[in-house]
């Protein structure tokens, strides 16, 4: 058997250096990145309040976080970051590219803060989910990797949705829906040119997402499907499987918001209690209900 080459103390050297050299690319394209958000909060004087809030507008990279990214980048998966798309108490989303060039969503979820303690009830009682530790850090580790199990559900199913990449620890890495570095609209935030076909259209990838990926959203409304005109939904972290014990709560929660903003669109829509029944097969039940959240 041939024997390995051994580097040269120069050749490790200067491997270091560059492992370093790109480590601190990294952080100052997410510093930046960061910074950019922070000027247009500035710009359009927008006063923060609350601690978490302010942490909206600050970085979500910790040692680890940078280390993952640093990772991806040598795996190939990120050639590197330009910007914020968008910003929560949860996760900062980037836009970045590949190594091919096509361009990426890489959500980083943060692991600072305690604003997943509300999230659990998503989650305990996924059979997927059941060792998980309960300190903060394996929390959110694990909520990355449900929305990646989602995802990945959901796009065999061909529900319209961001193609899933990849996930590491609190890194998700997704197809990025826009053009040119610009994402697509929520659909909140436009006036749709065909109603009733976006309305078809809602209910065909909802239908899809419970028949054929098993899986309920639990948060669909209009400020979690992107617009393009064609509809994405996204943000699908929080979706159960359908024997999660409250799946018929949160499935006729997305029900009746969908029917909402419909009506409000003048579309002639199927009422929230036949659609659910439609959907799953079952007339709705007293508990389901008189449920609220």
């Amino acid at each position: 058997m041939p024997k390995k080459k051994r580097r040269s103390k120069k050749q490790r050297s200067e491997e270091e250096l560059l492992e370093v050299e790109e480590d601190s690319r990294i952080t100052r394209e997410l510093e930046d990145a960061d910074q950019l958000q922070k000027d247009k909060i500035d710009e359009k004087n927008i006063k923060i309040k609350d601690s978490d809030a302010l942490k909206v507008a600050e970085s979500v990279l910790d040692v680890e976080t940078k280390t993952t990214l640093f990772n991806l980048r040598k795996r190939k998966i990120i050639d590197y970051m330009t910007g914020v798309i968008s910003t929560g108490k949860e996760a900062n989303v980037y836009h970045g590219y590949a190594p091919d060039g096509s361009e990426l969503a890489i959500k980083i979820y943060r692991t600072s803060t305690n604003i997943f303690k509300g999230l659990q009830i998503y989650i305990i009682g996924d059979p997927r989910f059941a060792r998980i530790k309960r300190d903060q850090r394996s929390f959110v580790y694990a909520w990355a990797k449900k929305e990646f199990k989602n995802l990945s559900r959901a796009y065999k199913a061909k529900v319209s949705i961001p193609e899933p990449i990849t996930c590491v620890k609190d890194v998700v890495v997704m197809e990025f829906i826009g053009k040119k570095e610009l994402p697509y609209p929520l659909m909140k935030d436009v006036e749709l040119k065909k109603p009733l076909k976006t309305y078809k259209e809602v209910l065909d990838n909802l239908e899809k997402l419970y028949h054929d990926a098993g899986l309920v959203h639990a948060d669909l409304s209009e400020y979690n499907m992107i617009y393009t005109p064609k509809v994405y939904f996204i943000d699908i972290s929080q979706a159960v499987l359908l024997d999660h014990a409250y799946a018929e709560i949160f499935l006729y929660r997305d029900i009746k918001n969908i029917t909402r903003y419909f009506k409000a669109q003048k579309v002639d829509v199927i009422e929230a209690e036949d659609l659910f029944e439609k959907l799953t097969g079952e007339p709705l039940t007293d508990r389901v209900i008189a449920f609220e959240f």
